[in-house]
């Protein structure tokens, strides 16, 4: 049978935007529909605004205390009206970057409005019916709205929402504790906001180390402007007669509380786009977590994938661009490859920074038992953090029994870059300590976190080596000091 397209990608955000220019490449006759902005949530409600904001807020941070510590630079002003057309500039500037308006150019087609499904190999779109071989559908995630007694009643944001205030709100309840609270959080409190950030849970960043998770949120404590509250349900919300937003809370012991603010913003998560797509009619099986997907990205429909939010499971721009490669190469070669999700990594944009890859300590001791080795290095050694007159975090290794990485937990300054060197020793299945022989800059993060705790492995592989001990224990004119050495790296 002759079809229209060889692939019909559906959604033009970060998953399908790189779906469509690999099959494109391919030779592919491709087209994609999208029914809003070409670029989705990553280009224009989620990444990279969240971390343009937050870097405007660490600027002031940066300014605001080298003020306090005496050493005397230019006073703070900022006119709050002036923020988020800043934002939006930066926002335009990399739309041009991606340059989503040349890929007509390419040769793939941008087809606009919401397409729904009539078959397997044939969607409806403004009325005409568009068929193809294979289908991929890249629709995303929108924000999930918790059911809280009156927060339909009442004015609220989410990450679709936020950036478009017109200024900086003089306070603001954050519902959620996850990445994205915490970093939308973090970003309007440094810009003069009054934050407080509501969580269940009885601690922030549920998925990541539970240790460092501890620590940050003492981190953030401290931080002015900002007061997280965990353990803590919302229960209520109502509006006042001075136009401020009451929400009553309460804890896990049973307390009762009250705040206020003029703004509340809910970031409790994310649900896929699955609505409106008629998936019955092409036999697509799907659950409120998202559309069902085998390991080769496949739906129960064997010529329609899925890739990025609305497949899950790990809902992260990196994974939907891996799975958006992976999906277009099974729809188009005739050799099909599985996707591995061991390897996936996160950054939380908190301060100090949060990066996450492989298993935590209770995950690997959970999954090895005792086989199981951690390096602790604080930035407290680090002398790079102690010239940037900022110490605080703490980064953790966490090792197999063969000395290869199996996770690695970062909280610190440039965490969102010392991860990458990690998480390739970790994919190519290496030990830690190969990294010992390769030398680092200094003064860098890199030489002062990663090439330490290499050493400080390569240090204990030798303690463990049955010659060495010999050798140490017995020939003349050497002696087991090796605990010195680990403890001064």
């Amino acid at each position: 049978m002759k079809y229209q397209y060889d692939l019909v990608v559906i959604g033009g955000g970060l998953a399908g935007f790189t779906a469509a220019v690999f099959a494109n490449g391919l030779g592919k006759k491709v087209a994609i529909v999208e029914k809003g902005k070409l670029g989705g949530a990553c280009t224009w409600n989620a990444c990279v605004p969240s971390k343009a904001l937050l870097q405007l807020g660490l600027r002031i941070r940066q300014l605001n205390n080298y003020n306090r510590s005496g050493t005397k630079l230019a006073s703070v002003n900022l006119q709050t009206e002036n923020v988020m057309p800043y934002l939006h500039s930066v926002l335009e500037n990399i739309s041009r970057i991606d340059d989503f308006a040349s890929l007509v150019n390419t040769g793939i087609d941008i087809l606009n409005g919401e397409a729904v499904f009539n078959g397997r190999h044939q969607v409806s779109l403004n009325g005409q019916l568009i068929s193809a071989k294979h289908f991929i559908i890249a629709t995303g995630s929108s924000p999930a709205i918790p059911p809280v007694e009156g927060l339909s009643d009442i004015p609220y944001y989410t990450n679709e929402t936020v950036f478009d205030i017109k200024a900086i709100p003089s306070s603001m309840i954050v519902l959620g504790g996850g990445p994205a609270g915490i970093e939308l959080g973090l970003a309007f409190a440094w810009l003069g906001c009054k934050v407080d950030i509501i969580e269940m849970a009885d601690r922030i960043l549920p998925k990541d180390d539970t240790e460092l998770s501890a620590l940050l949120l003492e981190y953030l404590n401290a931080e002015e402007n900002l007061n997280i509250h965990i353990s803590t349900k919302a229960v209520r919300f109502q509006s006042q007669t001075d136009g401020s937003l009451k929400l009553e809370m309460q804890t896990r012991e049973g307390k009762i509380s009250e705040i206020s603010s003029e703004t509340v913003l809910v970031a409790v998560g994310r649900r896929a786009n699955v609505a409106g797509l008629a998936l019955e009619k092409a036999g697509v099986k799907y659950t409120p977590r998202g559309i069902s997907i085998n390991n080769r990205l496949q739906t129960s429909s064997s010529n329609i994938f899925a890739a990025g939010d609305v497949a899950g499971p790990i809902q992260l721009g990196m994974m939907a661009e891996k799975q958006a490669i992976l999906a277009a190469s099974n729809a188009c070669l005739p050799f099909k490859q599985s996707i591995r999700y061991e390897d996936v990594a996160w950054v939380t944009y908190s301060e100090p920074q949060m990066a996450h890859i492989g298993l935590t300590e209770d995950e690997a001791r959970r999954k090895y038992g005792n086989n199981v080795r951690v390096i602790r290095y604080p930035l407290t050694k680090v002398r790079r953090a102690v010239m940037d007159h900022d110490t605080r975090g703490l980064c953790k290794f966490i090792l197999d029994k063969n000395d290869r990485l199996i996770g690695a937990h970062l909280l610190c300054s440039h965490a969102e870059n010392l991860v990458h060197e990690l998480q390739i020793v970790k994919c190519l299945n290496k030990p830690l300590s190969k990294l010992h022989t390769i030398p680092h800059i200094y003064p860098t993060y890199e030489e002062g976190i990663i090439k330490r705790a290499a050493d400080i492995s390569y240090t204990i592989k030798m303690q463990r080596n049955p010659f060495v001990r010999l050798v140490l224990r017995y020939w003349p004119g050497y002696k087991d000091r090796l605990d010195t050495v680990i403890s001064r790296l």
